[in-house]
């Protein structure tokens, strides 16, 4: 069975990965590098499995020393090894991970809607349907009429 320690510092590792995976997708969602968004979401799903079953390796070691799970479990463990230093300062690098990790995921979901919010109002200005309107609600161009030039047309 793996130690507590070696779980500690594989978790922490896994949830700083997570946050940078974030950083990057906050980055994406801002530029023009769209076809990466699709990677970064299956290696952060990957991830999320990943630091389940670590979480859960975790939650077993503490159960098989008779500790509660959670937070409480550990504060407990730590309580009853004065000289794990080591492992007190991973556990408190995962608990901040962690909380940059639940912002970062936030902020994502904040900026992934008001994009999605902004194409949309983009998309109701080109479909509005009135006289100079270009695009029908098809998504096909119209002829403008009036004496003005298709823009198709040279």
């Amino acid at each position: 069975m793996e130690s507590l320690a070696d779980l500690l510092a594989q978790e922490r590792a896994a949830v700083a990965r997570f946050c940078a995976l974030l950083d990057e997708e906050r980055e994406v969602l801002g530029g023009a590098r769209a076809e990466r968004l699709q990677e970064i979401a299956e290696e952060k799903a990957a991830l999320a499995v990943e630091l389940s079953r670590m979480e859960s390796r975790r939650e077993t070691r503490l159960a098989a020393e008779g500790l509660p799970s959670g937070r409480r479990g550990m504060d407990a463990w730590l309580a009853s090894h004065p000289n794990a230093s080591a492992e007190r300062g991973d556990w408190q690098e995962l608990l901040e991970l962690a909380a940059r990790a639940r912002e970062g995921n936030a902020a994502n979901g904040r900026l992934i809607n008001l994009l999605l919010q902004q194409n949309q109002e983009a998309l109701s200005l080109l479909v509005a349907g009135g006289a100079g309107s270009i695009y029908g609600t098809d998504g096909q161009s119209h002829r403008v009429t009036e004496g003005k030039r298709s823009l198709g047309k040279a």
